[in-house]
C-alpha cells in the first residue's frame, strides 16, 4: 500500500510539474518588462481584472507596436487562422480537411483582392495611419519572434510566420465575405423560381414584405456653404467547418439627450457574431498625447471597429445589402473559353494557383472568370447541382482596393461627426451600419457601402443572364443617397440588420434584410419613456421575447384544434399563454421549436430534398418567411408532391405535432410540464482545435444554458432541427452600454474572455458573467486604472 501510495504521489508531481513547465512556458506576460525594437519612447501598460490592457505611450507610433504585440501575445492563433482563411492558405498550416475552403476564397478572389490592395498601399504616400499601421505589424512580429507561442503551435508542430499588411487585407476580405448569404441564398432562390414557380415563390418573402419594419430615414438638413450637419435638436456547408466565426447581424441603437435620464446620449451595440473561442472582439484601451480610445478590434487590424473616446462612439451592425449577383453564361459553341455576351462572345481570363497543404503535395487550381468575375461552380455544390453552364460572381467587395485602415483611423481619431461621415464611405464592403453618438448630444447611423444601381427589371436573388448587358449594374448611387438617419424628430437610431426605407432617390434596396422583429421592440421599447439610464437599458439588451412565434404558434393550434394534444394539455396551454419570451424555466419554446421543425419539413423537404432544405433552414429566407409559410391556409407548400391525393395545412400540422409529442415523450418523459427549454439548450464556444477530440475538452469553452431563442433582442440562435437538442451557434459578441454622462462608467461583456491562450486566467473568466447577462466595467479614468490595476508591464527601448 506505501509503494502504491508513493507512486500515485509521484505521479501527481510529475503531472504537476509537467503542467506547470507548461503553463510557463506558453502564458502570455502580463507584469515586468519587455524590450521593444524601435521603440521611441517607453510604453507603460495596466491589466485590469479582466485582463484589458490600458496603454499609455507618448506617440502613436509606440503606443500601436505595443498593441501590436499585446494583440499577438493573447491572441496569435486567432490571428493566424483570420489571416489563412483571407489569405487561401489554411489548408497549408491545417491540412487537405480544409482544401475546399481555400479552393472557395481563392476562387471567389480575395487573395488577390488582397494583393491589390496591398500594391495600392505601398504606392500610397505616407499617413497616419500607415506608420501606425506598421507599428503594430512590427509588434506582432517581435511577439512571434521572441514571445512565448501559445501551446497550439506546439501541438501542431509549425510556427506562424511574421504578419504582413498583406494578411491584414486578407483578414479585412474574409470580414467583407463573412456574411454569405448570397451564396447561400441566391442558388436556392433561383431553383425554387425554375423548378417550382410563383405559386411556391408567393407564400416566401423572398424580398421585404409590407409587415415587415423597416428603419426610417432622416436626412440630416445641411449648411449650404459647408455641407456641415446643422446641429438643431429636434423634439421628440462548408463553410461550417471554417475555424474562425462569421459576421451574422446584430443590434445597436442611439437615444438622444431628450429621452435620457441623464440628458445625455445613451449608446448600446451588441454585435452578433458565430461563437467561436476564443471570442471574436480584442478589447484595447489606448492612450497618448492627443488620442484617448477604448476599442473592440478584430484579429490582426490595429484600429477598433467599435469603440468610444470621451467624445464620440462608434458602433455597427450588417447593412445586410445585396452587393453580389450571380451572372449564368452562355459558352461559345465554338470555343470553350469564350462566353456569349451581347450579339459576339467575350473571352474567359484563366489563371493557375498553387494552394500548399500540409503533409501532401501542394494543389493547382484553376480559375476562370468571365467579363462578371469568378466562375463558381466548382466550388459551390448548390450551383454545379443546379446548371452547368458557368455561374459568375460579381460582388462590389472585389471591384475596388480596400481602405479599411485608413477608414478604421478616421473613425477612432474622429472629434466631430462631420469627421465620421467622411470616413464612413471609404468602407465600400461589407455593407455595415454605423452607429454614433457624442458629447454634443448628436445621435446617427449611416447604411455604409457602396451601392449599384440596378436595372429596373433586375432581380437580384435570382441568377441574371450573363449574355445580357442589361443586366448589369448600371451606375453607383451617391453617398449622401445612401440609407441614414441623423439626429431624427423620434429621439433614437436603431439597426437590427432590417430593411432601411425607401431611399431619397425613391429606391427600396435589395437585401437580405431580417424582418425587423428585433428592430421593432427596440422601438416600441425606447419611445415608451424618456428617462433612460445605463441600468435601466440593460433589461432591453437582454431580451429574449419574440412577438411573432406566439402568433406562429397559434395559428398552428387552430389548425389542428386543441383535442390533437390529446393528453399533452401543459403542452397547449404553454403555447396558449405564451408571450414569446424564452426564459429557461418554461415549456412553450421547447414545444414550439420541435413542432415548428416538422411543420416546416412536412412542407418543404418533397419539393427542395434534404439538402437545399436544410441551406434554407440557414437562411434569412426561413426567419423572414416562416409567418407567411406558417399562417397560410393554401399556400402549395402544404401539399405533399410525393404522394397522390393533396394534402391540407392541417395533414401536414396535425403529422407534424403527433410526432412532436412522440419525440418529446421519448426525450424528457411523458410528463409534458418537465419539458423544460433548459433542458434542451446548450452553448458551447469551439476553438479551432476542439473539432478534434479530445482537444475539446480542452480548448472549448461550454457555459450553463442561456435564453435561446429566433430573432430577440438578445438573439442567441441555433440552427432549427429535428433531434430536439438546440445549440447556440452566434450570439453577441459583446453588449454596450455606454452614457456620455459618465464614460468611465461604461460597461461591457466579451462571450468568454479576452485572451485565446488556454493558460491564460483570462481565457474563460467572463463566460458566466456572459451567459447569466452579467457586465464588467470599460474603465478609461487613469488613476482608477491605476488603482484597480491586477498587474502592469512596461515596454522599454532597446
Amino acid at each position: 500500500m506505501k509503494k502504491l501510495l508513493y507512486v500515485f504521489f509521484s505521479l501527481l508531481v510529475v503531472l504537476l510539474v509537467g503542467f506547470l513547465l507548461l503553463k510557463n512556458a506558453h502564458s502570455p506576460q502580463y507584469s515586468g518588462q519587455i524590450t521593444l525594437d524601435g521603440l521611441n519612447e517607453e510604453v507603460t501598460v495596466y491589466f485590469d481584472s479582466h485582463g484589458i490592457p490600458h496603454i499609455y505611450g507618448q506617440n502613436a507610433e509606440d503606443t500601436y507596436q505595443a498593441l501590436g504585440y499585446l494583440h499577438a501575445q493573447d491572441r496569435i492563433f486567432q490571428m493566424d487562422m483570420m489571416r489563412r482563411v483571407g489569405t487561401g492558405t489554411l489548408a497549408e498550416f491545417l491540412g487537405e480537411d480544409v482544401l475546399d475552403i481555400d479552393k472557395f476564397f481563392r476562387t471567389l478572389g480575395i487573395p488577390q483582392h488582397a494583393v491589390w490592395s496591398t500594391e495600392v498601399w505601398n504606392q500610397e504616400g505616407p499617413s497616419e495611419w500607415k506608420s501606425a499601421t506598421e507599428a503594430y505589424i512590427k509588434g506582432v512580429n517581435q511577439f512571434i519572434q521572441e514571445g512565448k507561442l501559445p501551446i497550439e503551435y506546439t501541438l501542431l508542430g509549425s510556427k506562424p510566420r511574421e504578419f504582413t499588411i498583406n494578411d491584414m487585407h486578407g483578414v479585412a476580405g474574409y470580414m467583407a465575405f463573412s456574411f454569405a448569404m448570397a451564396v447561400r441564398t441566391d442558388p436556392l432562390v433561383t431553383k425554387i423560381v425554375r423548378n417550382l414557380g410563383a405559386d411556391y415563390t408567393k407564400s416566401l418573402s423572398i424580398h421585404t414584405l409590407p409587415e415587415h419594419y423597416v428603419i426610417p430615414n432622416h436626412y440630416p438638413e445641411r449648411d449650404v456653404e459647408t455641407g456641415t450637419i446643422v446641429r438643431s435638436k429636434q423634439t421628440i456547408a462548408f463553410l461550417d467547418k471554417l475555424p474562425v466565426p462569421m459576421l451574422e447581424g446584430s443590434n445597436a441603437w442611439v437615444i438622444a439627450p431628450e429621452r435620457t435620464a441623464s440628458g445625455e446620449v445613451l449608446f448600446c451595440n451588441d454585435t452578433h457574431i458565430g461563437f467561436a473561442q476564443p471570442s471574436v472582439w480584442f478589447e484595447a484601451h489606448l492612450e497618448y498625447p492627443g488620442f484617448s480610445f477604448y476599442g473592440n478590434h478584430l484579429a490582426g487590424l490595429p484600429f477598433g471597429l467599435v469603440g468610444h473616446s470621451r467624445h464620440h462612439s462608434i458602433g455597427l451592425t450588417m447593412f445586410e445589402n445585396d452587393d453580389q449577383d450571380f451572372f449564368e453564361e452562355q459558352l461559345n459553341p465554338e470555343n470553350s473559353l469564350e462566353t456569349k455576351y451581347g450579339d459576339g462572345f467575350v473571352p474567359m481570363t484563366i489563371r493557375e494557383e498553387l494552394i500548399p497543404v500540409k503533409g501532401k503535395d501542394p494543389v493547382v487550381i484553376t480559375i476562370r472568370e468571365s467579363i462578371h468575375g469568378p466562375i463558381m461552380n466548382e466550388v459551390v455544390p448548390e450551383i454545379s447541382r443546379l446548371t452547368a453552364n458557368p455561374v459568375a460572381s460579381w460582388w462590389v467587395y472585389i471591384l475596388e482596393p480596400s481602405k479599411a485602415m485608413e477608414a478604421l483611423w478616421k473613425l477612432n481619431h474622429a472629434q466631430t461627426i462631420e469627421d465620421v461621415e467622411a470616413a464612413a464611405p471609404l468602407i465600400h464592403a461589407p455593407g455595415l451600419n454605423i452607429m454614433y453618438g457624442d458629447k454634443e448630444g448628436n445621435i446617427a447611423w449611416w447604411a455604409v457601402a457602396r451601392l449599384p444601381i440596378r436595372p429596373a427589371h433586375v432581380n437580384s436573388k435570382v441568377f441574371l443572364d450573363g449574355s445580357n448587358p442589361d443586366d448589369e449594374p448600371q451606375g453607383w448611387m451617391p453617398f449622401s443617397e445612401n440609407p441614414m438617419s441623423i439626429n431624427p424628430p423620434s429621439g433614437f437610431v436603431a439597426s437590427a440588420n432590417n430593411q432601411p426605407d425607401t431611399l431619397s432617390n425613391g429606391t427600396f434596396f435589395p437585401g437580405y434584410y431580417y424582418p425587423g422583429d428585433r428592430w421593432n421592440r427596440i422601438a416600441k421599447t425606447v419611445t415608451a419613456r424618456n428617462d433612460w439610464t445605463a441600468e435601466s437599458i440593460q433589461k432591453l439588451q437582454l431580451e429574449a421575447i419574440n412577438e411573432n412565434h406566439p402568433l406562429n404558434a397559434q395559428s398552428m393550434i387552430a389548425a389542428v384544434g386543441k383535442e390533437a394534444f390529446g393528453p399533452y394539455t401543459d403542452a397547449l396551454k404553454a403555447l396558449e399563454r405564451w408571450s414569446g419570451n424564452h426564459d429557461l424555466d418554461i415549456i412553450a419554446p421547447t414545444v414550439y421549436y420541435k413542432w415548428l421543425y416538422h411543420t416546416l419539413h412536412g412542407m418543404m423537404a418533397d419539393e427542395l430534398g434534404e439538402d437545399d432544405f436544410s441551406t434554407f433552414l440557414t437562411t434569412f429566407l426561413y426567419i423572414r418567411s416562416v409567418p407567411t409559410l406558417i399562417r397560410s391556409e393554401d399556400s402549395k407548400w402544404w401539399d405533399n408532391i410525393e404522394t397522390d391525393v393533396v394534402e391540407t395545412k392541417k395533414d401536414i400540422v396535425a403529422a407534424a405535432l403527433e410526432k412532436t409529442l412522440q419525440e418529446l415523450a421519448e426525450q424528457l418523459g411523458k410528463k409534458d410540464s418537465e419539458w423544460l427549454w433548459k433542458k434542451v439548450v446548450q452553448v458551447e464556444h469551439p476553438h479551432p482545435l476542439g473539432s478534434k477530440k479530445p482537444l475539446d475538452k480542452i480548448f472549448n469553452v461550454k457555459t450553463v444554458p442561456v435564453t435561446a431563442n429566433e430573432e430577440s433582442v438578445n438573439k442567441l440562435p441555433f440552427k432549427l432541427n429535428g433531434d430536439g437538442i438546440y445549440k447556440v451557434n452566434s450570439g453577441p459578441a459583446m453588449r454596450i452600454i455606454l452614457d456620455f454622462a459618465d464614460v468611465d462608467a461604461a460597461i461591457s461583456v466579451l462571450p468568454t474572455g479576452q485572451s485565446g491562450n488556454i493558460f491564460s486566467k483570462y481565457y474563460k473568466d467572463q463566460a458566466h458573467m456572459f451567459a447569466t447577462g452579467n457586465y464588467r466595467p470599460m474603465l478609461m479614468n487613469a488613476k482608477e486604472i491605476e488603482e484597480k490595476a491586477v498587474s502592469n508591464l512596461v515596454f522599454k527601448r532597446s
